[in-house]
């Protein structure tokens, strides 16, 4: 497996090749890798913002809004890693994650998660005459979502809503998916099958389906359909919104969050370790290393290296 400084190197770069200034979206500021994912260096307002211009330009994008949980299994599946790398727009999912940035010493602004960005989106679309379409979640939980969105918005414009069988990725019916998106010519599709299942789907697909900007959205439509709770805000700030989900759901979280943390902890600190500034001149660690005078040789019989003057 690559090193966290590779990766965050290699994501970083990754980024800034494929960023297109024909679509007004590209970003003045680079990229900040985490274990190898590279986030963008945007507040919420400006990610709204990017996401307007990927809708103004008419072709494909995808977003993810990837949290702890993404990055450590990132770690492990290289397609995901890859999948989180060329993401047109990587944001900030999870307060954890913005801490790691100050550690690593190039903080992001904010948290910018799927949550709160999708309601902005929202509102914009309603104003701005953009097509939503809602696709995965639980049964049922799409519709009841664009029943709340219809009555919180009456201008919004909701082109479609679908909540396919459940099935792993390769035995999905992409041909009917396909026809009912296509056919809806949305310009958002808020997708929520769970990671990494939808960020697969998400990239294998896009393509195909022309939709400006495809988004996924995790738990974001059971919030939207009332199903689910969002933590209060103050739980939110200060990163304790895990606590509250898993007060939620203790069987099927308590299990991740743990293994998620006993995997990030330690690979944030082998990150902030491998990208420490180098020791100053006169550092004990870096004696006889910057003598270029002398060289050390080994006299046979004898462990102890001996120094001697170059010549």
């Amino acid at each position: 497996m690559d090193s966290p400084s590779a990766l965050a190197a290699t994501g970083v770069a990754g980024r800034a090749e494929t960023a297109t200034p024909g679509d007004g979206v590209a970003s003045s500021r680079w990229p900040i890798g985490v274990l190898g994912v590279p986030f963008e260096n945007v507040t919420k307002a400006e990610a709204v913002a990017r996401i307007e211009g990927m809708i103004a330009s008419g072709r494909p994008h995808y977003v993810v809004t990837a949290n702890v949980d993404f990055l450590v299994r990132a770690r492990r599946d290289v397609e995901l890693r890859r999948i989180l790398i060329e993401a047109d727009l990587a944001l900030c999912d999870g307060t954890p994650l913005l801490w790691a940035s100050r550690w690593l010493g190039n903080p992001l602004p904010e948290r910018v998660a799927g949550a709160d960005v999708v309601p902005d989106l929202i509102r914009a679309a309603a104003a701005r005459g953009h097509r939503i379409f809602l696709l995965g979640a639980g049964p049922s939980v799409a519709a009841n979502a664009a029943d709340r969105l219809r009555k919180e918005h009456p201008n919004l414009m909701i082109a479609g809503h679908y909540s396919p069988p459940f099935s792993d990725l390769l035995s999905m019916d992409f041909a009917d998916i396909s026809l009912r998106v296509r056919s809806a010519r949305p310009d958002i599709l808020l997708v929520s099958f769970g990671c990494p299942k939808q960020e697969k789907w998400i990239a294998k697909h896009h393509q195909r389906l022309g939709v400006p900007v495809l988004i996924g959205v995790g738990a974001t439509l059971d919030f939207l359909s009332g199903r689910i709770r969002r933590a209060p805000a103050f739980m939110q700030s200060h990163g304790l919104e895990f606590l509250y989900r898993l007060a939620q759901e203790p069987r099927r979280l308590a299990g991740r969050y743990a293994g998620d943390f006993l995997h990030f902890i330690p690979a944030i600190a082998r990150q902030c370790w491998r990208l420490r500034p180098p020791p100053r001149a006169g550092h004990p660690a870096l004696r006889g290393v910057l003598d270029t005078t002398s060289r050390l040789v080994r006299r046979p019989g004898e462990w102890r290296p001996l120094r001697v003057r170059a010549r």
